[in-house]
């Protein structure tokens, strides 16, 4: 058996062959719960993103983290108030500036999409033998060790 050599290249090319795999293997469940709520991926994204991120933001500081323009990121944050994903208040010691959060239903659209992304990568694992489960789950531990759950 030939061993080939781990370079970061024939890494990410491993990943997206799997990442591929299990987004069309689960992706339509997925895009089926988006399209109930309403959410585009760029609206998901901005969802996601305020929800790790744990703060805030203006527009402007939302649209760098998510590396989208301005007008686009204002357009998107739009939507998603008039859905009611998020709201947007006055800050407390610069009344120009508003400040952008999510609400209660913007927080149970991330928590409902990552329910159905666990769900789909949990069949995925159930076709892996235990072997294979033991030796990805050895390999994961030590590269997810302190990343945000």
């Amino acid at each position: 058996m030939q061993t080939t050599a781990a370079t970061p290249k024939v890494v990410a090319e491993e990943l997206l062959t799997l990442w591929l795999h299990l987004v069309r293997d689960s992706g339509s469940s997925l895009f089926q719960l988006l399209e109930r709520l309403d959410l585009g991926l760029t609206h998901f994204k901005t969802l996601d993103t305020l929800q790790a991120c744990g703060c805030e933001p203006t527009v402007k500081e939302l649209a760098e983290r998510l590396g989208l323009s301005v007008p686009g990121t204002s357009r998107n944050v739009e939507g998603l108030l008039r859905r009611g994903y998020l709201e947007r208040r006055e800050d407390e010691h610069d009344r120009r500036m508003k400040r952008l959060r999510l609400t209660d239903a913007g927080r149970d659209a991330v928590t409902r999409v990552n329910t159905v992304r666990l769900a789909g990568l949990e069949s995925w694992a159930a076709t892996l033998d235990d072997a294979q489960r033991k030796a990805l789950v050895a390999a994961l531990v030590p590269l997810t060790e302190g990343l945000p759950r």
